[in-house]
């Protein structure tokens, strides 16, 4: 409808102007020197109008033309962008997935387009460091486009990792150092540095550390009994016999870092050596009534048997919530032997032999019942323990 309108109102204004110039007598004389031309009004009117009509054509073409070079070039410019865009997308969903040799392929054709950015080199090193080729990431790393740019803090986060790599503990950490407070605080950045300080044995430092990382979840559960295994393994070893140096250690540890057993196997080992094997018995009994660790025993197995009177009734506590556990068995045998406990001891190793029998108990048996008085049956356990010896022999 809007269209039939508009050709009714083109129609009747072609009409109104042809009325008007059929109407319209006057003359136009252009004189040049002594020549003149002679032309309507109507014609005038045309020709002025056409010619303006011209010039505007040529105007607005020469403008186009001056801008063509322009608009080529950024043609290509678009073009070249838009194969870098795919190019880095390929190279990043290739190292999500592990594809090594597709990401390199992706990125090789970035850098093909000539306007390879420092997120080029970013993901090109992400795919080497990936594949353990740290040479290869460090190389990426040196070149100068991939030392300036806004990605410039997850580079150095990568050069940290390769320094590492090689480890080069103090490089890695002044590479951390050098960054921005903000950006140091960042979870990547303080797992890094935890390692670099680890790698230094500074031991203090890096437990700090780990708790900062703790904080801000920067460490897997393997990470993080791992690292925290570590420092206080280098914090016992840093006290050595100084028995006020490994009660501070002990006493600065978290209630939570308690919990790991491998911190309390390196607690123990430590107070053990310093002479604190009361503090060392305290810390496993503590650990084992709050919460039943088989991994425990072999370290409390130590410390019960120099302090069997003390350690007695809290092995036998442990006996019985945990009456089948064959090791708990062996352990309340040996300090019931410790405290010349005779019959409990022979019982009891009887017991474990039953289950599990070896020359070992079975050498024992033997010098309990002599211990004892008991001859006839110290006699028959010494034939035991030479059937195991024999055996042994025989299958060696």
């Amino acid at each position: 409808m809007k269209q039939l309108l508009g050709l009714l109102l083109v129609i009747v204004v072609a009409v109104a102007v042809t009325l008007m110039a059929q109407g319209n007598g006057g003359k136009v004389l252009i004189f040049f020197g002594q020549y003149r031309i002679d032309m309507s009004l109507n014609f005038a009117v045309i020709a002025v109008f056409l010619v303006f009509l011209a010039f505007y054509i040529v105007m607005r073409a020469w403008r186009a033309s001056s801008q063509l070079p322009g608009k080529f070039k950024e043609y290509w410019s678009n073009r070249k962008q838009n194969a870098l865009l795919k190019a880095n997308t390929q190279g990043l969903i290739a190292l999500i997935t592990g594809d090594e040799q597709g990401a390199q392929k992706a990125l090789n054709q970035a850098s093909k387009t000539g306007i390879e950015t420092d997120l080029s080199y970013l993901i090109r090193a992400m795919s080497a460091i990936q594949a353990d080729r740290f040479d290869v990431a460090e190389e990426i790393l040196n070149q100068e486009k991939a030392k300036v740019g806004e990605h410039s803090h997850a580079l150095v986060v990568l050069r940290g990792k390769v320094a590492l790599s090689k480890q080069d503990f103090s490089g890695a950490l002044s590479l951390l150092e050098a960054m921005d407070p903000l950006v140091t605080k960042l979870p990547q950045v303080q797992r890094l540095r935890l390692l670099a300080l680890i790698g230094l044995a500074r031991w203090q430092d890096a437990l700090v550390q780990y708790r900062a990382c703790v904080a801000v979840s920067a460490l897997t559960n393997g990470e993080r009994n791992e690292a925290l295994q570590r420092i206080y393994a280098g914090l016992a070893d840093s006290a050595g016999q100084d028995a006020s140096k490994m009660q501070n250690v002990l006493s600065n540890a978290k209630p939570v870092e308690l919990e790991n057993v491998g911190v309390l196997r390196m607690l123990a080992i430590g107070l053990m050596r310093s002479g604190l094997i009361t503090a060392a018995r305290t810390l496993l009994e503590t650990a084992l009534n709050q919460h039943y660790n088989k991994e425990l025993l072999p370290a409390y197995h130590q410390v019960a048997v120099l302090e069997p009177r003390q350690a007695l009734p809290n092995v036998e506590r442990l006996l019985d919530q945990q009456p089948a556990d064959l090791r708990l068995l062996e352990l309340a045998a040996d300090v019931c032997e410790r405290e010349q406990l005779w019959g409990k001891a022979i019982s009891r190793f009887e017991a474990v032999y039953a289950k599990q029998p070896s020359a070992h108990l079975a050498g024992k048996l033997e010098r309990l019942y002599q211990s004892a008085n008991q001859g006839e049956r110290a006699k028959l356990w010494r034939e035991k323990l030479n059937a195991h010896l024999q055996n042994d022999r025989q299958l060696a």
